[in-house]
């Protein structure tokens, strides 16, 4: 390679990783900087500020919603549903790590950080067996945090869990190196602001989490790219984890095991799934609903709160 090809190609990566840096700035500069509202509390775990919420009748029985997890997820999930529940139940949410307004710490972020944040969590603030509810991947911690700690739960309820072959595929060299470079200073950073742009994660509401993106509401959308880019693009060290496979968990020997009740609600496109999932545990009651996508209970929550109430109240 001639020396000037090879200043060419120099100044042209100079070029780029500029335009990507000042592009990084631009997004960052863009999210409007907010302080932690009068309902959300912090809960200190692990050199982390978990931020949650508890709403609802005391005395009434706890039920611990967690949305999905993803960098762009937070509590807010719950949001349309909660006004359905909180006279039947004392709902706990919280922001998963990564998530929302909890901490986004560079590290990676594996399955069993979950499920010991999950354990721990209804041990110090819940402070009794409760009953839980999960949206679509953290389902997959719901299931081997009550495998573990079998004597914290009551009633467990799955909305759209993913499928046993999501949940087994591998850490391998092409992952990792997916990790990597999502992690890394400026090019992983512009990448993850292109992944996690206001077009985007419209797309993911019209084509992903809603049947008709007519029905997305404008608050939500706004509130999930507040949450990818809040702290710093924090959340592009979750997502690295889980493009690199490290949030998954292989659930198979947790489902037979598992005591509580366990009722899986799902849309029709899950039904080989909740198949699949009865293979290994019998027992699973299985709601079908329509008019959805993977996030329900935004799309039709007062549909989701009806189930919710009577597969929970049914069985007290």
């Amino acid at each position: 390679m001639s020396k000037k090809c090879l200043k060419k190609m120099i100044t042209t990566s100079a070029i780029l990783i500029t335009g990507m840096h000042a592009f990084n700035t631009y997004i960052q500069s863009c999210i409007t900087p907010v302080s932690i509202s009068k309902e959300d509390q912090i809960y200190k775990w692990k050199d982390m500020q978990i931020i949650y919420t508890n709403k609802g009748t005391p005395s009434a029985p706890p039920l611990l919603l967690l949305h999905n997890l993803d960098p762009s997820s937070s509590k807010e999930e719950w949001y349309q549903a909660d006004p359905l529940l909180e006279q039947n139940f004392h709902i706990f949410e919280l922001d998963l790590p990564g998530c929302g307004k909890s901490d986004k710490s560079n590290m990676t972020y594996i399955n069993y950080l979950y499920v010991q944040l999950i354990c721990d969590f209804i041990r110090d603030i819940v402070k009794e067996k409760c009953n839980i509810c999960a949206s679509a991947f953290s389902n997959a911690f719901v299931f081997m945090a009550t495998r573990m700690k079998p004597d914290m739960f009551d009633q467990i309820i799955a909305i759209n869990p993913p499928s046993i072959q999501e949940l087994v595929k591998p850490i391998s060299k092409q992952s990792e190196w997916k990790k990597k470079i999502i992690e890394s200073p400026v090019i992983g950073t512009f990448l993850y602001n292109c992944r996690m742009s206001k077009s985007s994660i419209w797309d993911d509401y019209k084509y992903v989490y809603f049947y008709n993106d007519k029905n997305v509401p404008e608050k939500i959308a706004e509130v999930s790219y507040f949450n990818a880019h809040y702290k710093n693009d924090g959340g592009k060290y979750l997502y690295g984890s889980m493009i690199g496979n490290y949030t998954n968990i292989n659930i198979v020997h947790a489902l037979p095991l598992i005591k509580a009740n366990l009722s899986i609600i799902a849309y029709g496109k899950y039904k080989e799934v909740i198949q699949e999932y009865k293979k290994y545990n019998s027992n699973i009651h299985a709601v079908y609903i329509s008019n959805c996508r993977l996030l329900p209970q935004l799309e039709i929550s007062e549909t989701i709160a009806d189930k919710i109430k009577s597969i929970l109240l049914k069985n007290t």
